[in-house]
Protein backbone atom coordinates (compact mmCIF):
# COMPACT_ATOMS: atom_id res chain seq x y z
CA UNK A 1 0.00 0.00 0.00
CA UNK A 2 1.33 3.43 -0.88
CA UNK A 3 0.43 6.80 0.71
CA UNK A 4 -2.19 7.62 -1.92
CA UNK A 5 -3.95 4.26 -1.43
CA UNK A 6 -3.73 4.70 2.34
CA UNK A 7 -5.39 8.11 2.15
CA UNK A 8 -8.16 6.72 -0.09
CA UNK A 9 -8.81 3.90 2.39
CA UNK A 10 -8.87 6.23 5.41
CA UNK A 11 -11.14 8.71 3.67
CA UNK A 12 -13.50 5.87 2.72
CA UNK A 13 -13.48 4.74 6.37
CA UNK A 14 -14.66 8.24 7.27
CA UNK A 15 -12.31 8.60 10.26
CA UNK A 16 -11.24 12.20 9.56
CA UNK A 17 -13.04 15.41 10.38
CA UNK A 18 -14.75 16.92 7.37
CA UNK A 19 -12.46 19.27 5.50
CA UNK A 20 -13.25 22.93 6.08
CA UNK A 21 -11.74 25.86 4.20
CA UNK A 22 -11.78 27.89 7.42
CA UNK A 23 -10.06 25.08 9.37
CA UNK A 24 -7.30 23.66 7.13
CA UNK A 25 -5.76 21.82 10.12
CA UNK A 26 -8.69 19.39 10.05
CA UNK A 27 -7.28 17.69 6.96
CA UNK A 28 -6.06 14.23 7.98
CA UNK A 29 -7.20 14.78 11.60
CA UNK A 30 -8.87 11.72 13.13
CA UNK A 31 -12.18 12.64 14.74
CA UNK A 32 -11.91 11.47 18.35
CA UNK A 33 -14.78 13.46 19.81
CA UNK A 34 -16.28 11.55 22.76
CA UNK A 35 -13.81 8.68 22.32
CA UNK A 36 -11.44 9.00 25.28
CA UNK A 37 -13.86 10.86 27.53
CA UNK A 38 -17.41 12.14 27.61
CA UNK A 39 -17.76 15.55 25.94
CA UNK A 40 -14.10 15.58 24.86
CA UNK A 41 -13.49 17.55 21.70
CA UNK A 42 -10.46 15.76 20.38
CA UNK A 43 -8.55 14.83 17.27
CA UNK A 44 -5.22 13.32 16.27
CA UNK A 45 -3.35 14.61 13.25
CA UNK A 46 -1.98 11.91 10.96
CA UNK A 47 1.29 12.95 9.38
CA UNK A 48 1.92 11.95 5.80
CA UNK A 49 4.60 9.48 6.87
CA UNK A 50 2.09 7.81 9.26
CA UNK A 51 -0.65 7.25 6.67
CA UNK A 52 0.36 3.73 5.67
CA UNK A 53 0.64 2.49 9.27
CA UNK A 54 -2.78 3.90 10.20
CA UNK A 55 -4.38 2.58 7.01
CA UNK A 56 -2.96 -0.92 7.52
CA UNK A 57 -4.29 -1.04 11.09
CA UNK A 58 -7.64 0.28 9.89
CA UNK A 59 -7.75 -2.30 7.11
CA UNK A 60 -6.94 -5.17 9.51
CA UNK A 61 -9.02 -4.11 12.52
CA UNK A 62 -11.34 -1.28 11.49
CA UNK A 63 -12.00 1.45 14.07
CA UNK A 64 -10.33 -0.74 16.73
CA UNK A 65 -7.04 -0.44 14.84
CA UNK A 66 -7.36 3.33 14.60
CA UNK A 67 -8.02 3.59 18.36
CA UNK A 68 -5.00 1.38 19.04
CA UNK A 69 -2.78 3.60 16.88
CA UNK A 70 -3.93 6.76 18.66
CA UNK A 71 -3.53 5.16 22.09
CA UNK A 72 -0.03 3.97 21.22
CA UNK A 73 0.91 7.37 19.83
CA UNK A 74 -0.33 9.00 23.04
CA UNK A 75 1.76 6.79 25.30
CA UNK A 76 -0.89 4.16 26.04
CA UNK A 77 -3.76 6.55 26.74
CA UNK A 78 -6.92 4.74 27.76
CA UNK A 79 -10.53 5.82 27.51
CA UNK A 80 -13.07 6.27 30.27
CA UNK A 81 -15.23 3.93 28.16
CA UNK A 82 -14.50 0.26 28.74
CA UNK A 83 -15.54 -0.82 25.25
CA UNK A 84 -12.92 1.45 23.65
CA UNK A 85 -10.30 0.05 26.03
CA UNK A 86 -11.27 -3.50 25.01
CA UNK A 87 -10.88 -2.51 21.34
CA UNK A 88 -7.39 -1.14 22.05
CA UNK A 89 -6.42 -4.18 24.11
CA UNK A 90 -7.69 -6.56 21.41
CA UNK A 91 -5.49 -5.01 18.73
CA UNK A 92 -2.51 -4.78 21.10
CA UNK A 93 -2.77 -8.52 21.79
CA UNK A 94 -3.27 -9.45 18.14
CA UNK A 95 -0.30 -7.34 17.05
CA UNK A 96 1.84 -9.01 19.74
CA UNK A 97 0.83 -12.44 18.38
CA UNK A 98 1.73 -11.41 14.84
CA UNK A 99 5.12 -10.24 16.10
CA UNK A 100 5.57 -13.53 17.97
CA UNK A 101 4.69 -15.60 14.89
CA UNK A 102 4.51 -13.65 11.60
CA UNK A 103 3.55 -16.72 9.56
CA UNK A 104 -0.26 -16.90 9.38
CA UNK A 105 -0.28 -20.64 8.66
CA UNK A 106 1.73 -21.40 11.79
CA UNK A 107 -0.14 -18.84 13.90
CA UNK A 108 -3.49 -20.36 12.94
CA UNK A 109 -2.65 -23.52 14.90
CA UNK A 110 -0.93 -21.90 17.88
CA UNK A 111 -2.86 -22.47 21.10
CA UNK A 112 -2.62 -18.98 22.55
CA UNK A 113 -5.17 -17.47 24.89
CA UNK A 114 -5.49 -13.94 26.21
CA UNK A 115 -8.19 -12.22 28.23
CA UNK A 116 -9.66 -8.79 27.58
CA UNK A 117 -10.81 -7.37 30.90
CA UNK A 118 -13.14 -9.31 33.10
CA UNK A 119 -16.88 -9.81 32.91
CA UNK A 120 -18.53 -9.47 36.30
Amino acid sequence: MNKEEALILLNAANIFFEEDEEEPDLKMMINLNDVFGWAWVDGEKVKEEELIEVAELCQKYGWCGVLYWVSKKRGGLRSEFFDNNRFIEFVKNEEALIELEPNTDKRAYMKIVYTLGEIK
